[in-house]
């Protein structure tokens, strides 16, 4: 068996030491991107340049939308289109909004709308650019 010398044991420690430096270093980089800038009360290890506000700039918040569409243009998005049903009733169901959509684009198959229509509602109301009331199991849909 080989005898580990004093000096190789000091040097195995130092490395060890600066790769976890390293990793903490990342580890408080992550914690701050997910904090959004906001200080984390840690020891200070290293350099402690990481993790300052000025780091990360703060974004401002947008208030978003639907824009209302009184008329019907079978070119436009997908969001364009839900407007103009959401215009149209008011306020309605999922299954109200494809009766309207279905009723001025006759041409386009029933099955891939509702299936488009259901993603895009999701993600519209999560992003709060609808308004959005849960009844039961569904929601019923509104412009803001």
């Amino acid at each position: 068996m080989e005898q580990v010398t004093q000096q190789q044991v000091i040097a195995f420690l130092k490395q060890r030491q600066r790769q976890l430096s390293e990793e903490l270093r990342s580890i408080e980089m992550t914690i701050n991107s997910i904090l959004g800038g906001q200080s984390v009360s840690s020891p200070s290890y290293g350099s402690g340049t990481f993790g300052r506000e000025e780091d990360f700039p703060r974004r401002k918040k947008v208030i978003k939308a639907l824009v209302p569409q009184e008329e019907f243009n079978p070119n436009s998005k997908l969001d364009q289109k839900i407007s103009y049903a959401l215009t149209q009733i008011g306020s309605g169901y999922k299954d109200d909004i494809l009766a309207v959509l279905n009723k001025a684009q006759p041409e386009a198959d029933p099955y891939k709308v509702e299936k488009a229509v259901a993603v895009r509602l999701s993600y519209l109301l999560k992003n709060e650019f609808i308004d959005g009331v849960k009844h039961g199991r569904s929601y019923k849909y509104s412009l803001k």
